[in-house]
């Protein structure tokens, strides 16, 4: 590592931002956040996070927090469509609960939470693990060299001073200056519509009576947009578009203007609306043609931009944080190779491609003008979000394996390399331990009851690397002695692939399965094998 004010400085302290922020410091790297505005988010903006990122969130101890904020929000399971919230309901559909049909795939749900409040939880999770958070200071330029990036900071008075950073993440948005001075390029269907997020407060109690909505669309004479309301039900956000070619502008959104909208959707004369802020956007398709520039990494909108229709972009965001945080901490740690970097390009763009065309699907199947091809290619949020599976350097297929799926069901990929590991229920001196918790810091290797050589393994190749990696055999039934994990429901095995009793599997921080032996080593070189495939993984040659 070379001399720096910070290993890593994160541009933009919005969602993704923050979430690099938490992610590094529980990594245990010291890293340096830069947000030009003063604080956190003061509009709703993304308001839905899949039980995948919930995952994520948990694993850095922020999930407990956010389920508190935002259980408030239990009842808010529908979507609607209505005339308006006083008027007419067209169609009504539950969202995905993330309750008991998921609990064979994970202990975590949907989280329902404005971005504005889910934010000061990641801000005082990321200063609480040691982040250095600098709101009211804006980048002004950086430069790039082989050893680190140089960077122009100014803060809220006009005092500017040089930071040095061996890696610079930028999280700063669709408008990303550090992306368009790279000059990297963006493919996609490009800006598909412009709209306005309208903040506003009303009490909505008298038209809501005992619904509560997740998301509503609404559609009269007056008004066609999407309404989201709060727990507290005295306020929410409207989202409508407007059209430039037309002669539109955001000019014309006065709070005059917004009130009218407002209460054409609201739909009750009586409810008085009053305007809190408002919020522009591009719906938009495009994804930058690399992630990876140097020492710049490219995150969350800067990256790539989603279509809102499934409520992707955040959850896509967060998990590129996700996979970038443990590999930079190695990198920097001088336990991984560079070029393990190179493997976030490798994995995430192409998740950020598929999501993206994802969201462009299912806006054409909401708006009634999806061809049956199109239908047929859109797939469901699990699939999205849980069925993803990496192709890189990062992971290691087993000889002669089948090439990975195109994203699936989740249950069906029964612990591949470069899928998310699977999610069972383990025991420890009689308590229950779900997989999820055993991942997030460090390698984790998980041998079957007569795997024993891959423990001894693990040992001599975490030495030789100097690798952080916890080993632990699974054994069947509820005993088990010291070191071992019981599988009293007997699945394990099973959810991982059909693993014989001297098989192993290594999930990697992000609890993404690495590799996996089904059975012992047929020339009982575990250790070499072991040591081999971490090499690679680490990108250490």
């Amino acid at each position: 590592m070379s001399s720096s004010d910070a290993p890593v400085l994160i541009v933009g302290g919005s969602l993704v931002g923050l979430s690099a922020a938490v992610f590094l410091a529980h990594h245990g790297v010291r890293c340096t956040l830069v947000e030009r505005h003063p604080g956190t988010s003061i509009h709703p903006r993304a308001v839905g996070y899949y039980p995948r990122t919930a995952e994520l969130l948990r694993q850095a101890g922020v999930e407990d927090a956010a389920l508190r904020e935002a259980a408030g929000f239990e009842a808010h399971r529908t979507r609607a469509g209505v005339t308006s919230l006083a008027g007419e309901v067209l169609f009504s559909k539950e969202e995905l609960e993330g309750g008991d049909e998921l609990g064979d795939l994970t202990p975590s749900r949907l989280l329902l939470l404005p971005q504005d409040r889910l934010e000061p939880l990641l801000r005082d999770r990321a200063v609480e693990l040691g982040a250095d958070l600098r709101f009211g200071t804006e980048l002004l330029s950086f430069a790039e060299d082989p050893d680190g990036v140089t960077a122009v900071l100014a803060d809220g008075d006009g005092d500017t001073r040089t930071f040095r950073s061996d890696y610079l993440v930028a999280c700063d948005g669709p408008r990303s200056t550090v992306r368009e001075a790279l000059k990297v390029p963006r493919r996609g269907r490009g800006v598909l519509s412009r709209h306005v997020s309208i903040a506003f407060g009303a009490d909505l109690r008298p038209v809501l009576g005992d619904r509560r909505y997740s998301v509503v669309h609404v559609k009269n004479p007056d008004v066609m947009g999407i309404l989201v309301h709060d727990d507290t039900l005295t306020g929410g956000t409207l989202i409508v578009g407007y059209r430039p070619e037309d002669g539109e502008s955001l000019d014309d959104f006065t709070d005059a203007r917004c009130a009218e909208l407002v209460a054409a959707a609201v739909g009750s004369p009586e409810v008085e609306v009053t305007i809190r802020s408002r919020f522009p956007w591009d719906m938009a398709e495009q994804v930058a043609e690399e992630f990876v520039h140097g020492r710049v990494l490219l995150a969350g909108d800067a990256a790539h931009v989603v279509p809102p229709t499934g409520g992707y972009g955040a959850n896509t965001g967060i998990a590129d944080a996700h996979n970038l945080a443990w590999k930079l901490a190695l990198v920097v740690d001088g336990v991984a190779g560079a070029d393990l970097l190179r493997t976030y390009d490798a994995e995430r763009r192409p998740v950020a491609a598929y999501t993206a065309e994802q969201g462009s699907l299912q806006l054409a199947v909401r708006s009634g003008s999806a061809t049956p091809e199109q239908q047929a290619a859109t797939a469901d949020a699990l699939t999205v979000t849980m069925g993803q599976a990496y192709r890189s350097t990062a992971v290691v297929p087993e000889p002669g394996a089948e090439a990975l799926p195109a994203p699936a069901d989740p249950r069906t990929l029964r612990g591949r390399a470069g899928t998310r590991a699977p999610y069972v229920v383990l025991a420890r001196d009689g308590a229950p331990v779900p997989t999820l918790d055993l991942f997030g810091s460090g390698f984790v290797l998980l041998a079957g009851e007569r795997g024993g050589e891959w423990l001894t393994a693990a040992a001599a190749a975490a030495a030789a690397l100097g690798l952080k990696l916890t080993a632990r055999r699974v054994v069947p039934g509820s005993g088990g002695g010291s070191g071992t994990l019981a599988d009293p429901d007997g699945q394990w095995a099973e959810r991982y692939g059909g693993l014989a009793p001297e098989g192993a599997v290594l999930v990697r921080p992000d609890g993404v399965v690495a590799w996996r032996s089904p059975g012992a080593d047929p020339a009982g070189e575990e250790a070499a094998v072991l040591t081999a495939v971490l090499r690679t993984v680490l990108a250490r040659g």
